[in-house]
């Protein structure tokens, strides 16, 4: 992720110095990169030390390591070697608590702090992520156009980034985002899942999903992976499709657990995003899952002549679908940002003045395009 988002940099036309733990991995970047951009756009710090005699003041260092210690190792290295004014940028997934603790530290130092949350993975790092930056107020104006540069662009040619606030309130805005992405992706999963158990087949789910991205509303990136998956085929797969050949077990990150957790700390209710946390969870449970269904094997679902729900025509059914998930999507995000302000409240991290940008720059790509929320 690190060497894709450096290479997004230099395509944007900056001059860009790296550094790494071990010197070898810089020589390789370097031997890779700089027939392409020119010796004098790309360069390597064999130190700390030599790293810093490179940048011009103030300095900017972006540091893409794993989040916790290793990121608490690195920070203190450069602040160790950076001056007064000097600008140092986390953008692991990290808890804003601890982001809020670090900008603490570094401002009393005299250095100034991001806490930038990036979304979008390895691939949205060299093709344009979401940016998500918090922290000393004054450094937004500095990274500002690295940063606009290399985001994503919405369909209105905004950059998909804004500074969230002070201390931890990057970080804090990427963590919500991430739980509000966990809620709709689940949501996304129960309505394929709900199609199947009607009986429709991979090519009918795909193409009620199509119509329902034409009605306009739901249409989002979350909708077109969600049809992409519905719809490939696999040789390998007894079905015909991937989809039936994928474990049913998915891993997270902790920013959506941190959510809840926050959330219900400063009584915010957010049911729709617990219960998105719970599903990931009850996942990685699979084995515990397989021994369960071997016991309920026999058990079957009763049919409607036996009492149980009556069947229904797949229109109605699916239009039934549509406004349930239309619903629950509006009920998502809108919890989403309740959380965030409930959370600014108590924390202070000036959020609240930042939420109609935040809103306009990251949520309607991303979710959906209802109008589910009025700052």
């Amino acid at each position: 992720m690190g060497k894709n988002l450096a290479i997004n940099i230099l395509d944007k036309g900056f001059t860009l110095a790296v550094y790494n733990n071990s010197f070898e991995k810089s020589e390789a970047f370097l031997s890779e990169f700089r027939p392409i951009y020119g010796d004098s756009k790309v360069f390597g710090g064999k130190t700390y030390e030599d790293f810093t005699k490179l940048l011009k003041k103030p300095r900017k260092a972006l540091i893409l390591v794993v989040a916790g210690a290793v990121t608490d190792g690195v920070i203190e290295s450069l602040s160790q070697v950076f001056e007064n004014n000097d600008i140092i940028v986390d953008t692991g997934n990290a808890h804003f608590k601890d982001q809020s603790g670090r900008a603490e530290m570094l401002e009393a130092k005299g250095l100034r702090f991001l806490g930038m949350g990036i979304s979008g993975g390895a691939e949205g790092a060299r093709k344009g992520p979401a940016f998500f930056p918090g922290g000393t107020l004054s450094i937004w104006s500095e990274i500002q156009p690295i940063v606009e540069a290399a985001s994503a662009k919405a369909s209105d040619g905004r950059p998909c980034v804004t500074m969230c606030g002070k201390g931890g309130a990057g970080s804090c805005v990427k963590m919500y985002h991430n739980a509000g992405e966990y809620a709709v992706l689940q949501l996304w999963g129960e309505a394929y899942v709900a199609m199947r158990n009607q009986g429709m087949n991979n090519e009918e789910i795909k193409a009620k999903l199509l119509s329902w991205k034409a009605r306009g509303d739901l249409d989002s990136y979350m909708l077109d992976i969600t049809i992409e998956v519905a719809g490939h085929k696999s040789d390998q797969a007894a079905s015909g499709y991937l989809v039936d050949d994928i474990a049913d077990a998915i891993g997270s990150k902790g920013t959506g657990l941190w959510s809840v957790q926050v959330a219900m700390e400063v009584g915010c209710p957010c049911p729709s995003l617990a219960a998105a946390v719970v599903a990931r969870q009850t996942s990685m449970e699979q084995p515990q899952r397989k021994k369960n269904a071997a016991v309920l094997a026999g058990h079957t679902q009763r049919s409607s002549s036996d009492g149980g729900m009556p069947p229904v025509d797949n229109d109605k059914f699916c239009e039934d679908l549509y406004w349930a998930t239309y619903l629950s999507v509006v009920a998502s995000y809108a919890q989403m940002f309740e959380a965030l302000r409930a959370v600014d409240r108590d924390y202070q991290l000036e959020i609240i003045g930042s939420l109609p940008r935040i809103i306009s720059t990251f949520g309607p790509a991303a979710f959906c395009k209802v109008p589910c929320w009025n700052p």
